[in-house]
């Protein structure tokens, strides 16, 4: 019996208590910056692949193709590095080797796998930004309305954002008007769980990030999640 009250109770602090955990908001910072760094790096490499091929009959796009390569390498430890200390993950990502001079590194560069594996999850990046921001911003913008009902309410007026039929902070449909603030209390209630159900999901989210991180830039082959986001 004191098994389970125990289990009960691991399981109540786990779930109620997300939002007094500093890895939540280490993972809400991580997923924050998905979006504007994903877009430098997709901006970054459209750029740079565009002006080498375009160059490269000049020879002056040879160089612009190897130094967009060799940004982007260097781009993954940096991002092997961020997801290593907002995500708590252990992503060992290769240095770039410079030993042997010029033409040996510019051929390593060029026919290591791990170069277009790097090249390849910037792009990825990119993707997991858009997801991360549009995640972010409705979650946030859905729990925040809710939760400030009882400073927004009103009989004459109602303001938030608009969900289909629905306008939250507070919300007006054709069954459902929130001008008390009896009302506006319940709905804040209700903003509440709807708060820590969207941490626990931005949690999951910053999770698959990490994971994602791992099973791509990991070069020890040793991929795996810490407990860093599994507070979930």
């Amino acid at each position: 019996m004191t098994h389970v009250t125990t289990t009960l109770r691991d399981a109540a602090t786990t779930l109620v208590g997300v939002p007094v955990r500093a890895q939540t908001y280490r993972n809400l910072i991580y997923l924050a910056l998905a979006f504007p760094l994903g877009l430098a790096y997709f901006v970054g490499l459209t750029v740079g692949f565009s002006l080498g091929v375009g160059l490269a009959f000049t020879w002056v796009g040879i160089p612009i193709l190897l130094a967009t390569l060799a940004v982007a390498s260097a781009l993954a430890r940096v991002e092997a590095g961020l997801a290593n200390c907002l995500l708590g993950t252990d992503v060992r990502a290769p240095s770039l080797d410079t030993s042997g001079g010029v033409l040996a590194a510019t051929k390593r560069l060029v026919t290591d796998a791990r170069t277009w594996v790097a090249v390849g999850y910037l792009l990825v990046k990119f993707g997991l930004g858009i997801v991360s921001f549009a995640a972010l911003a409705a979650l946030t913008s859905l729990s925040v309305g809710l939760v400030t009902a009882p400073l927004t309410y009103s009989s004459n007026y109602y303001v938030g954002l608009r969900l289909g039929n629905a306008t939250v902070g507070p919300f007006e449909s054709g069954r459902l008007v929130v001008d008390t603030f009896g009302e506006a209390v319940g709905v804040a209630l209700l903003g509440l769980v709807v708060a820590l159900a969207s941490l626990h999901a931005l949690n999951a989210l910053a999770r698959l990030c990490g994971t994602i991180t791992e099973e791509i830039l990991d070069s020890s082959g040793a991929a795996r999640t810490t407990g860093a986001t599994d507070e979930n």
